[in-house]
């Protein structure tokens, strides 16, 4: 077997409406598909899809499963879109702050999924980390 990449994610959310609203209009993301529970979203070529599950308890950060997902921004972009998050009053839940070999900024959407803006490269964090 030889995997060559990430086709898609698909993040739970309790409210596909508010979180299709929030990751087009405040991350930028273009709709690509609606089903009756469920919206493809494209970010420059990364797909992301919302899962509508009604009634879902949030995740307890004690269990496994994902972390957090990150989406790679240009560094002079930064600033303007950490602006964008404080205004639209995204609850940022680290930083802005540079490490790993760029600028990053962990915030949540609506569900409380946590997610990232990063600037760097695996190379620049890699190499950061030694």
């Amino acid at each position: 077997m030889e995997v060559c990449g990430i086709n898609h994610i698909t993040l739970r959310v309790s409210d596909l409406p508010k979180s299709v609203e929030f990751y087009r209009d405040i991350l930028g993301a273009k709709n690509i598909h609606k089903g009756n529970t469920d919206v493809y979203l494209d970010f420059c070529g990364t797909w992301l899809c919302l899962l509508e599950i009604k009634n879902a308890k949030p995740m307890n950060k004690d269990q496994t499963g994902v972390d957090h997902v990150a989406f790679s921004i240009k560094e002079e972009k930064f600033p303007r879109a950490v602006k964008q998050l404080k205004e639209n009053k995204v609850h940022i839940t680290r930083g802005p702050l540079e490490r790993g070999g760029g600028m990053t900024v962990s915030f949540t959407d609506p569900d409380g999924n946590e997610l990232e803006l990063f600037t760097g490269s695996l190379y620049e964090r890699m190499k950061s980390w030694k």
